[in-house]
């Protein structure tokens, strides 16, 4: 195995990670070397695979080649100009930059790219899926000008005058810039393909250009994922629950004396299968219940006696089970340092809620991942059976519930069938699709995408760059030192409260 291979190896694990997390997966370089892009393509493609889009690698190895080169060329052209003197972004002097740019900088290339690397321009691949779309950035901290904005929508403009490959190459040239071919083909491909022009775009945020591709999530795997969801949480109303949890709780409510609520508490504050419980009953009585204090303090001694015995039919026992303990840990931890980091947080009257409600957020957003990581043999058969309704893509639609891929939209439905309110299960399901929650929630959902990014990253899961900006905006961290230290000093704070990790 050469090192190439034993490389993508180990980030085959860090994909897959980021696929089942819906984190963006990056990679920088600032000349491009040949062997940066063919490690690029390859990582793109363990991507596509992972997201059940194998069938487009060959399109889209063209397009993201492409794509790199025109993201190199744009920072070649900033530090060309800025050595001949020139203005880019006057007409005059980018005409007259123009007119020899390309030779010299065929003749001259590592020159310039040497200068591009100390500017320190950048390219970057972003590689992201969220809800049911897939994402395809390359990046460059070059704003574009003017008349490059113009010259692209032209040829966005003049796709639809060609069918086919042959037309474009006899009808389109750009000596100035190279063919100017590109973009035209890269729209035609994508057609061939089912997509359009629409699925294709070229915007600036905030110093970088940003070239975008966006793929829909195959339709079959993603509706086959939808409906195995649904009938997964709805063949069960039982609630796993770790053994040694259970006996906690029980010793407890066992008791001919009048219930110590304040202990029972708190066993049950940290255990988010022990912590579900009270609401089944509370919710059907306040529909806006989201305080576990408030939960326990409605129900009556008699209630609480059910609800923690082994009479009680919705509790099902698990024993070992070494992921479902983890899948508890995380739970503890991110319900912990979003609790924390909400009563430090300097701009907490922004996040629209209390610490109470913070803390059980943290707690229940591992609800999905516990109902999969605890499922009964009865769920696995079913689920299993279901998908072999889809021969082609059965495999893969199952192995989205065996590797967690699955969990955030498990969370919402099984959120929705416990009765929980509205605004509760989009809470829970925000964390890792900041952009697409609403801008009145964003904070509180931040904030929440903190803590798990904390825990994630102490664990050595994911890296620095995955964390959001707005995130890291809200405690004015500005780079990953910064956020090791946040990040040592919640696991200390944990540890000196609870005894260990």
């Amino acid at each position: 195995m050469d090192a190439l291979e034993e490389q993508l190896k180990i980030d085959k694990r860090k994909i897959q990670t980021s696929v089942c997390l819906q984190l963006p997966i990056e990679m920088t370089t600032y000349t491009l070397p040949k062997n940066t892009e063919v490690y690029i393509r390859n990582v793109m493609e363990i991507f596509l695979d992972e997201c059940h889009q194998s069938h487009l690698k060959e399109y889209l190895n063209f397009c993201l080649s492409e794509l790199l080169t025109n993201a190199k060329k744009a920072n070649t052209k900033r530090v060309y100009f800025k050595e001949k003197g020139l203005d880019i972004n006057n007409p005059e002097d980018y005409e007259k930059g123009m007119e020899n740019f390309k030779m010299d900088t065929l003749t001259n290339i590592d020159h310039y790219l040497e200068l591009q690397k100390k500017a320190g321009l950048y390219i970057k691949l972003v590689l992201r899926i969220q809800a049911d779309k897939i994402y395809i950035d390359i990046k460059n901290n070059s704003q574009l000008t003017v008349f490059e904005k113009e010259r692209i929508q032209q040829k966005l403009d003049s796709v639809q005058q060609y069918k086919e490959m042959d037309e474009v190459f006899k009808n389109v040239l750009d000596q100035s810039e190279g063919a100017g071919l590109g973009i035209i083909i890269i729209i035609l491909m994508l057609q061939k393909v089912g997509l359009t022009k629409e699925n294709y775009q070229v915007f600036s945020d905030d110093d970088e250009t940003v070239t975008r591709i966006i793929l829909p999530c195959n339709k079959v795997v993603y509706s086959g994922a939808e409906m195995l969801t649904y009938e997964f949480v709805n063949l069960e109303d039982t609630i796993p629950i770790l053994k040694e949890s259970f006996d906690q709780a029980n010793k407890i409510v066992n008791t001919d004396e009048p219930l110590d609520r304040n202990a029972l508490y708190e066993v049950v504050r940290k255990d988010l299968s022990l912590a579900l419980l009270p609401f089944k009953d509370v919710l059907e009585k306040d529909k806006k219940c989201f305080d576990l204090k408030k939960a326990i303090a409605m129900l009556s001694d008699y209630d609480l006696k059910f609800i923690f015995s082994e009479s009680n039919p919705r509790n099902r026992i698990i024993e070992g089970a070494d992921f479902f303990k983890e899948i508890l840990r995380h739970s503890r931890h991110v319900a912990y340092y979003v609790y924390t980091l909400y009563k430090n947080c300097p701009v907490k009257e922004v996040i629209g809620q209390d610490e109470n409600y913070m803390y059980l957020l943290g707690l229940f957003d591992s609800l999905g991942a516990l109902f999969l990581a605890g499922a009964s043999k009865n769920q696995i058969d079913y689920i299993t059976e279901l998908s072999q309704q889809y021969s082609e893509f059965g495999e893969k639609i199952l192995n989205i519930f065996l590797n967690r891929n699955a969990s955030t939209y498990v969370t919402m439905v099984a959120a929705k069938r416990l009765g929980f309110s509205r605004n509760v299960y989009y809470d829970l399901v925000g964390w890792n699709g900041l952009s697409l929650v609403p801008d009145t929630y964003k904070d509180r959902i931040a904030l929440l995408h903190l803590a798990e990014m904390v825990d994630f990253y102490s664990v050595g899961m994911v890296d620095f760059y995955q964390v959001e900006k707005l995130s890291l905006k809200l405690f004015n961290i500005a780079d990953e030192k910064q956020f090791a230290k946040i990040v040592n000093d919640l696991r200390e704070g944990y540890k000196a409260e609870h005894g260990e990790y």
